[in-house]
Parts: structure tokens; sequence; C-alpha cells
């Protein structure tokens, strides 16, 4: 089973390569396209409400759990 550690450190290199796509999605050289629709904006915007949402869970579990 994973350790804390290795969940934050999991989480991190997720991170970074999801905000790297965010990047690419607002620069417009990414676009994620359905049903023939440019849906963009909104992939962008679920993506940074889901690092956001992560985030706050990491930082929660580590004030109740700091390390020794």
């Amino acid at each position: 089973m994973p350790t804390h550690s290795d969940i934050v450190k999991r989480w991190r290199d997720l991170r970074t390569m999801l905000i790297e796509q965010l990047e690419m999605f607002e620069s417009g050289s990414l676009t994620l396209r359905a049903g023939g629709v440019d849906v963009s904006a909104g992939a962008v915007a679920d993506l940074k409400r889901e690092i956001l949402e992560f985030d706050a869970l990491i930082a929660e579990d580590e004030a109740q759990n700091p390390a020794p």
C-alpha cells in the first residue's frame, strides 16, 4: 500500500502534467472537441477546479497528519 509521501509525490507529478495541459489549452495549442464542438473552455475550468480540490485535500491531510 502506498504511503502518504508516495501519494503526495504522485499527486505532485500528476499536477505538473495537468498544469502543462492547462497551459496548452489556454494558449490554443491543444483543443478538446466533442460532437464537433470545441469544449476546451469547459475542460480548462474542470481541470482548474479538480487541481484546486485535490490540492485542498492534500493540504488538509498534511495538516491532520504532519510528517514526523
